[in-house]
């Protein structure tokens, strides 16, 4: 992975476009280390190696290795919020809300374990500090998820009375986790969504 377009001239008030194809190979080699060997072996002089720059130029683009994983973050919650978004948009106005949350489960499900960028793959391989980085992000991204369950409420396809504020989170935690179960059970990708799905709308008492 080399560097690139080093003589292209900067465009007046933003950066060059040799910074922004510097930057974008810098966080694909953070991705490609952590999601490969793991968070702690995401060193600066690892990534400017994978790069082939000197570690000290590498400071020039990013002020530290938390901050070239918060960038990370943010461009893979981005793509969740795009692919989400434009999921819910097209499905059909009259679509129910068991179909609504079938669809926005799948676009989730299939970005951490489908064949998508590594920065769909990193969140999995963070420790839980470090995954509380995008706040802004997070919470741009989880309001969709706010938005699809009190419309189930105001329709009256959810019953009322939940508190969102602990269910969003509750929920998206659990998907978040979905590679970890599939590598533990053997479980394909399509059963765990079924799975959070059904317990979502059904729970698991038995019906009597």
């Amino acid at each position: 992975m080399k560097a690139r377009d080093a003589g292209r001239p900067a465009a007046a008030g933003s950066a060059t476009t040799k910074q922004r194809t510097i930057r974008d190979e810098i966080l694909d080699a953070a991705a490609e280390i952590i999601v490969r060997e793991g968070y702690d072996a995401c060193t600066m002089r690892a990534v400017a190696a994978l790069v082939d720059m000197k570690a000290g130029s590498l400071y020039y683009h990013f002020r530290s290795k938390d901050e070239i994983v918060e960038e990370i973050l943010n461009q893979g919650i981005e793509t969740l919020y795009a692919r989400l978004a434009e999921t819910m948009r097209g499905l059909p106005k009259e679509a129910s809300f068991a179909d609504r949350l079938a669809a926005a489960v799948g676009v989730h499900v299939s970005s951490l374990v489908g064949k998508d960028p590594t920065y769909m793959h990193v969140y999995e391989h963070l420790p839980p500090i470090i995954k509380r980085r995008s706040r802004k992000m997070r919470e741009k991204y989880a309001q969709l998820w706010h938005d699809l369950f009190a419309g189930a409420v105001a329709s009256g396809e959810a019953a009322n009375g939940q508190d969102l504020r602990l269910l969003v989170p509750y929920f998206l935690g659990g998907l978040n986790r979905v590679p970890e179960w599939m590598r533990a059970s053997g479980a394909s990708s399509d059963q765990v969504a079924a799975l959070a799905i059904t317990t979502l709308l059904d729970g698991i008492g038995a019906k009597r």
